[in-house]
């Protein structure tokens, strides 16, 4: 397995558990929980991998954030519904809209849950490109170039 899958892989899941609890307290800062472990996962994966040029570094620190990136967007859905679930059933007053109760048609319930998840995907998705720039521009930063090895052309 290429390092900046291993490294995307492993960042990704430690952010979806965090992405879980940050974005089912505040889902506005998921997005923020991405751009991190992007950072991070393109900047391991850079370091890793010891690529020659900038260009080839940025790449693999962005497919390594684009791999954390997509594994956060899971955790900010759970994070997400749980949210919803969590203030359905403690009965919370919002100071805008209502939460339908469990009395409520199931109607409602579905629309609920799945206007919540869709806000929680679309963070999740501004989270992941977010998570791939920053994982790009990680790995830029993180790669040493290498000079070219000097090469003795001896004239005929």
């Amino acid at each position: 397995m290429q390092p900046r899958t291993r490294v995307g892989l492993i960042v990704g899941v430690i952010g979806l558990v965090l992405n879980v609890c940050v974005s089912g307290a505040v889902g506005l800062c998921g997005p923020f929980v991405s751009l991190l472990a992007g950072a991070v996962a393109g900047f391991f994966a850079a370091q890793q991998e010891k690529l020659a040029t900038k260009g080839d570094g940025a790449r693999a620190g962005a497919t390594a954030g684009a791999i954390a990136g997509g594994l956060i967007i899971i955790g900010q859905l759970i994070g997400g519904v749980a949210a919803l679930f969590l203030l359905q059933n403690t009965g919370a007053q919002l100071p805008f809209g209502q939460i339908p109760s469990a009395a409520d048609g199931a109607t409602s319930q579905i629309i609920f849950y799945l206007s919540g998840a869709g806000t929680a995907l679309c963070f999740g998705v501004v989270g992941a490109a977010l998570a791939a720039a920053a994982g790009a521009g990680a790995g830029y930063l993180g790669t040493n170039e290498q000079a070219a090895p000097p090469s003795f052309n001896t004239p005929s």
